[in-house]
Formats: C-alpha cells, sequence, structure tokens
C-alpha cells in the first residue's frame, strides 16, 4: 500500500534541503571561478551531493514501500 503522506514528506524535506546545498554549491562554484576556492573542495561538494541524492531515493522507496 503506498503511503502518499510520508513520500510528499520526503519529497518536501529533499526539495528543501537540497536548494539549500544548491546555494551553497553555487556560491563554492562561484568562489572557485573566482580562483578563491580550490577545485578540491566542489569534488568534496559533489560527493556531498551525490550522498544527498542517493539518501533521498533510499527514504523515498522507504516511503513507497510502507
Amino acid at each position: 500500500m503506498l503511503n502518499v503522506a510520508a513520500l510528499i514528506a520526503v519529497a518536501v524535506f529533499a526539495a528543501a534541503l537540497l536548494s539549500i546545498f544548491g546555494a551553497l554549491y553555487l556560491g563554492a562554484s562561484r568562489s572557485h571561478s573566482r580562483g578563491e576556492m580550490d577545485i578540491e573542495g566542489i569534488k568534496i561538494l559533489r560527493w556531498a551531493l551525490m550522498g544527498y541524492v542517493v539518501l533521498y531515493v533510499l527514504l523515498a522507496i522507504t516511503a513507497f514501500l510502507t
């Protein structure tokens, strides 16, 4: 049975936190283009973003299956 409320909650939570993370990534990207930040910082943020996406996919699958 589909738990719509849990799926919506996961989607809203993911959208909120990914928008905050996206703003952080955008700022870091701009800092890198100005030469204020090394590419290693951007790579770390990319891995963290992928981790967030995987986490939210797992949460959505769990909400879908409960």
